[in-house]
């Protein structure tokens, strides 16, 4: 069985594309990362999130990720409130910024990393245009205040790299990794029979 380890529901709908079978089980961890490092960061918390999962599911393939968003030498999580989501697209505003992503995977007793970085531009944003996207409470429960899936994707003027990073889970990454190590032969086999 493969097991996502995550609670975000824009990874779930992202790894549903690949086909595969897979469960979904919230790990419970404490996200305070040791690091000040982007990628050491995302890859020491979806490390955590696997073991979480791990330790009730050992023989099982289990994937986890962890998402950042950097900018001007820091992370930018989730907003608290409405105030601290418009300074943080304020400030992303007319800048680029960083995604992080790290992939934590354990298959047949194997763990495997990989991070993956994403570079985005955003046009310079009117007052009117944060305020508006404010006010639809979406900044809220996003890292950097935005999701590039949703109506944010009009501020993006441009991305370097992987758009699926953006979301929260690089998908061609992913899948290679996968591929390589017999999984989608695995499950995509018992799909067909």
């Amino acid at each position: 069985m493969i097991i996502l380890a995550t609670s975000s529901k824009r990874r779930i709908k992202l790894f549903s594309l690949l086909g595969l079978p897979f469960q979904v089980i919230s790990p419970q961890i404490e996200e305070t990362p040791s690091q000040c490092n982007p990628e050491r960061i995302v890859l020491e918390l979806s490390h955590k999130k696997a073991d979480a999962v791990y330790t009730k599911y050992p023989y099982e393939t289990i994937i986890s990720a962890d998402t950042v968003v950097w900018f001007d030498g820091k992370i930018m999580g989730k907003p608290k409130d409405e105030n601290e989501a418009w300074k943080m697209l304020n400030k992303l505003s007319g800048n680029w910024h960083k995604v992080f992503t790290g992939v934590h995977v354990k298959i047949d007793g194997e763990e495997v990393s990989f991070c993956e970085v994403t570079e985005v531009k955003f046009r310079q944003l009117t007052d009117f245009e944060i305020d508006y996207y404010v006010s639809t409470k979406d900044p809220l429960d996003k890292a950097g205040a935005y999701g590039i899936q949703g109506f944010a994707g009009v501020f993006v003027e441009k991305i370097i790299g992987d758009y699926t990073n953006i979301v929260g889970l690089p998908l061609p990454r992913l899948w290679k990794l996968l591929l390589d190590r017999g999984i989608v032969g695995k499950y995509a086999d018992r799909e067909r029979s």
